[in-house]
Parts: structure tokens; C-alpha cells; sequence
């Protein structure tokens, strides 16, 4: 029998804008927000925002249909999101996982949930965590 080490923190959804270390040309693709309510995860993120941007890990988690009412960068709602509890702090990703959030995944929706299915924008890091009104 297999046990799960991973356990929901009060229960309670946590969200947390991701920002880029690289400039872009589109404000759209300077940030978006992924959600968790995975303790184990919400502490691995809290210890990152203790660090230095420089050496904070990078977000790599696998890409579903529709905004969830949270996936947002200012006044644009993304068409896309991170999947809840389906995402990880890591060094590195793949190449092909690298992208933008408005420039490759917005325009190009089906491709990345069909064919890449995950998202590791290799100039990532949490920047914050933000609420999100219900």
C-alpha cells in the first residue's frame, strides 16, 4: 500500500504570481498565476521567496484548458492554466517546455495542451503569493 505524503493545507488554496527574470516585449508575457492547495508544495514555494530571485527554482507544471477565475496578468485573463497540484519547483526544464504566456501559449492553446502538455518557462520563479478574489 502506497501512502501519500502529500496533505492540503487547512484545506485552502494558496496562489502565486510567477515572474519572469528575462524582459519582454508584451506586458502579457511578464507574468501569470498557478495555484495549489498541496502543503508540501505551498512550504518548498514559501522557502523560495526567502531567496534571491537568482536563486529561486523555476515552475514546471502541466498545462490545461480555461483561466480556473485566476490565471491573469493584470487586465488579461489567460486561456490556459497551470493544473492544480500538477506543478513543481525545479533547476531546469526541457527546451521544448520553455515558452511564453502570452506569446506561445495563449496564441497557441491547443498545441501546447495536445502536443507539449507542460509548461517550464526556463526564466521563471515565484514572485509572490497573491490573493485571489472568489
Amino acid at each position: 500500500m502506497l501512502l501519500s505524503c502529500r496533505k492540503e493545507h487547512g484545506n485552502s488554496r494558496h496562489y502565486f504570481e510567477v515572474g519572469f527574470t528575462q524582459a519582454t516585449a508584451d506586458w502579457r508575457d511578464s507574468s501569470f498565476v498557478i495555484a495549489t492547495s498541496d502543503a508540501v508544495l505551498i512550504d518548498e514555494v514559501n522557502a523560495q521567496l526567502a531567496l534571491p530571485v537568482i536563486q529561486r527554482k523555476i515552475i514546471v507544471g502541466t498545462v490545461v484548458s480555461g483561466n480556473g477565475g485566476y490565471n491573469r496578468n493584470e487586465g488579461h485573463a489567460f486561456t490556459w492554466r497551470i493544473k492544480e497540484d500538477d506543478w513543481s519547483l525545479a533547476d531546469v526544464s526541457i527546451e521544448i517546455y520553455d515558452g511564453r504566456p502570452y506569446s506561445d501559449l495563449d496564441w497557441h492553446r491547443n498545441y501546447w495542451i495536445d502536443t507539449i502538455k507542460r509548461f517550464g518557462p526556463w526564466s521563471s520563479y515565484i514572485r509572490r503569493e497573491v490573493t485571489v478574489p472568489e
